[in-house]
């Protein structure tokens, strides 16, 4: 994966980090959100990040932001990284 591809997914991830602190979700909706997040970093930061793995937790963390308004654009933001790396974005069906 290249590092160009890292970075916008990783961009998108922190958006949606961002994104659940803001919202106004139960600690432990935000608590869960940040380990599929984290484990996000974790495989980005393997040499051959795992594709099915990623596609799995930002595809997750997606669907768990969308119906929040405010969380909206974290989600545009992880479709348009996932599609861009050639990832399935499933999270809107």
């Amino acid at each position: 994966m290249d590092p160009t591809t890292v970075r916008r997914l990783r961009k998108a991830a922190e958006a949606a980090k961002q994104a659940a602190h803001r919202a106004r979700l139960d600690s432990c909706d935000v608590s869960d959100l940040d380990e599929a997040i984290e484990a996000v970093d974790r495989e980005l930061a393997n040499p051959t990040p795992n594709r099915n793995t990623l596609t799995l937790y930002l595809n997750s963390v997606a669907r768990s932001l969308m119906l929040i308004p405010a969380a909206r654009a974290a989600c545009t933001e992880i479709d348009e990284a996932l599609r861009r790396s050639g990832l399935p974005a499933t999270w809107s069906q």
